[in-house]
């Protein structure tokens, strides 16, 4: 009797074990970007972020912030994912693609009903290929517009400037070294403009339709409506490019950037200087404000453009490998159409990283903008939840701005001819690699003055001439004319 009854417990013990299992949630990982660590407090986040997931889809995340050395080692070993942040110039998209790293979610759009009701149409061209779509397009500043971030004590308070029109002053990229020049009278010995060894952020985004970034191959813009708009150039023959090198070693030479610009590996907003650049929009000064704890206003010198790698700018990747394909996917509805679940993604716990302000506006608490600093246009949609308002009330939140962003884009913006074109260098890898490890040796003088274009410039052509530069250019062109062809 006795053996009998430890039978019969066993096999209950074994049932509930099995109930157990199967109410077990599914568990996914999520690689997302980071310049650094990630945010120190994310751990608290993300499992206030499982307590909605299990419950509305039956999944748990674990999301692993990467940064660049990271990522590449973890994509060159082969390291399991069910998810990844990928774009132009992360996670490199169109190589991982043409690897087949990538899953086809066409299948799957059912289960992305609620998100892809939420993101505009035009936006689905960089991910889709043929009747095949790798991977969800997330909805932020697609569309790419460049701008100054200027400080409103010099700008306004000394020079005067009438802020409120700052949307019509459109200050041209040669056109700021004027104002810089009046900094460095009114402040001997100040630097109006310090960056790091990546330059002025975003300052190549407007000189050309990147087919391909990483080996400064596109289309230049200038010659958009001309024969000759779909014509692959190198950078170096790009006339906007080598002007724009040529400006800033004008300004390193008159003191306007820091000397040690090309070797520093970072540099916070917080201490950038009085003229700072970026890729954002109308409204992205309320975020801007906050990084420099400063009040500031923008000034638009470059865009709108629709480009096939602004759609590539920010999306989530599903990996061919996984385990777990519609509950990866549900995982990608949720974050990108569920605000509650999304603002906590973006800004943390409620009270603690952030309060809400008015209707559609949050403001970060100080432990918010230390303690949960992201790059939250990789996580999803950016403009799902509320926006974020600056500590200062000289820089107003737009609960608007993404509205009027699509309407913007729809009105105003170039778009590319090329638009959808994706590149497969495997037939040119190496070239491609000896070029991109030429371009290093060169770019981060380049970028921030240091080194004078006219000596710079020949030798870097005669460089990349030798290991293939040419035949890179050929190849691409080929399949861009193939590619035009067939649409």
């Amino acid at each position: 009797m006795k053996k009998l009854l430890a039978i019969v417990l066993a096999l209950v013990m074994l049932m509930a074990m099995g109930i157990a299992s199967a109410e077990e949630p599914v568990k996914l990982t999520w690689w997302l970007f980071t310049s650094g660590d990630g945010p120190v407090d994310w751990q608290e986040v993300e499992d206030k972020l499982n307590e909605i997931s299990i419950e509305k889809i039956g999944v748990e995340i674990d999301y692993e912030y990467k940064n660049f050395d990271q990522i590449n080692l973890a994509v060159q070993s082969g390291e399991y994912f069910d998810l990844a942040f990928t774009c132009g110039w992360y996670n490199d998209y169109a190589t991982n693609l043409a690897n087949g790293m990538f899953l086809d979610i066409a299948p799957y759009m059912d289960l992305l009903a609620d998100a892809k009701a939420l993101t505009p149409d035009n936006l689905w061209a960089g991910v889709t290929q043929g009747d095949a779509i790798y991977g969800f397009p997330h909805v932020k500043d697609y569309g790419i517009e460049v701008f100054w971030i200027l400080d409103s004590a010099f700008f306004r308070d000394e020079l005067g400037m009438d802020l409120k029109s700052y949307e019509a002053q459109h200050i041209g990229f040669a056109e700021m070294g004027e104002y810089m020049a009046k900094y460095v009278e009114l402040h001997p010995g100040e630097v109006p403009l310090k960056i790091s060894k990546a330059g002025t952020t975003s300052w190549t985004n407007g000189i050309a339709d990147w087919i391909t970034f990483e080996y400064w191959l596109g289309l230049d813009w200038d010659l958009k409506g001309t024969e000759d708009e779909l014509k692959v150039k190198s950078a170096l023959d790009i006339p906007k490019f080598v002007k724009y090198v040529e400006t800033l070693h004008d300004w390193y030479e008159k003191g306007y950037i820091n000397a040690d610009a090309a070797v520093t590996e970072s540099m916070p907003r917080s201490i950038a200087g009085i003229v700072q650049s970026g890729q954002g929009w109308f409204g992205a000064e309320t975020v801007w404000a906050n990084a420099c704890q400063n009040e500031i206003f923008i000034s638009r010198f470059d865009g709108p453009y629709l480009t096939t790698d602004g759609l590539i700018g920010s999306i989530t990747a599903v990996s061919s490998y996984t385990n777990y394909p519609e509950e990866a996917i549900k995982a990608i509805n949720l974050m990108n159409s569920d605000p509650e679940y999304r603002t906590i993604a973006r800004y943390g716990i409620e009270g603690k990283h952030y309060e809400v302000v008015a209707d559609g506006v949050v403001q970060r608490t100080d432990l918010g903008n230390t303690n949960m600093s992201l790059s939250a246009y990789g996580q999803g949609s950016y403009a799902l939840g509320p926006v974020e308002a600056s500590a200062f009330e000289a820089v107003p939140a737009n609960p608007n701005q993404w509205t009027e962003l699509v309407e913007r884009y729809s009105a105003e913006a170039i778009t590319s001819s090329a638009l959808g074109f994706l590149p497969n260098i495997e037939p040119v890898a190496d070239q491609c690699l000896a070029m991109k490890n030429i371009w290093e040796q060169y770019i981060y003088e380049l970028q921030t003055g240091t080194s004078d274009p006219a000596e710079v410039l020949p030798q870097l052509r005669e460089e990349l001439e030798a290991v293939g530069l040419n035949e890179v250019i050929a190849e691409i062109q080929a399949q861009l004319d193939a590619f035009m062809a067939a649409k």
